[in-house]
């Protein structure tokens, strides 16, 4: 889309290339290497201590899904496929976006659209994976809900936008890598969850990768 140059005959290119792959093999490495905590109690120790481990609970799957694990994919396949097609899509939207706030360079207004086309997309996909109408149903979850609309989405595409105008898509997505280490982070402050040497050793190949 020609939003980024890249010359791998000079110091430059090279360096981005290095760093690009360091960040991805560190964020590979916090996904397959946990290791021995480094920092904290292990889950085991925590529940001996009278803290409370949260394990996920199963979801019900809808009739789309169903009809994919017919072929004998399980959740776990579905699951990345869905990773990597959320990561090729925010790659996509960010190389879209750069030329566009270059002729349209309000960014308030170009991720409210996204968000409101965004939501249009999301609710028809609803209509064919969910089954029950309790899915639609708010359950002792409205501060999640508030938190998701404004922090997780508002603010954080809202700041997302401006950077990209600012310093273009490339080095906005080489620090998408940073959020596996900083939910290490702030899982240790918030909720006394230990933290790996898997997570140390990715998030210095992250830090050196930027």
């Amino acid at each position: 889309m020609s939003t980024e140059t890249m010359n791998l005959l000079r110091i430059e290119g090279q360096m981005k290339v290095a760093g690009t792959l360091a960040c991805v093999f560190g964020d590979m490495l916090m996904v397959v290497f946990k290791g021995p905590a480094v920092v904290g109690y292990k889950d085991s120790e925590l529940a001996l201590h009278g803290e409370i481990n949260a394990k996920g609970q199963p979801e019900p799957i809808g009739w789309l899904v169903a009809k994919f694990m017919d072929f004998g994919l399980e959740q776990w396949h579905l699951g990345v496929i869905c990773l990597i097609g959320n990561c090729m899509c925010m790659a996509t939207y960010l190389a879209i976006q750069a030329p566009v706030l270059k002729k349209y360079p309000a960014s308030l207004s170009v991720t409210a659209y996204s968000y409101f086309f965004g939501a249009l997309f999301m609710v028809t996909a609803a209509l064919f994976i969910t089954d029950n109408s309790t899915d639609w149903s708010l359950t002792k979850s409205e501060f999640a809900v508030f938190y998701a609309g404004i922090v997780a989405s508002a603010l954080n595409y809202g700041l997302l936008t401006w950077c990209n105008k600012m310093l273009g898509p490339a080095l906005v997505a080489l620090y998408c890598p940073l959020q596996p280490a900083a939910s290490a982070f702030l899982s240790r402050t918030f909720l006394g969850s230990p933290i790996y040497l898997g997570s140390v050793l990715g998030g210095f190949l992250i830090i050196a990768g930027l």
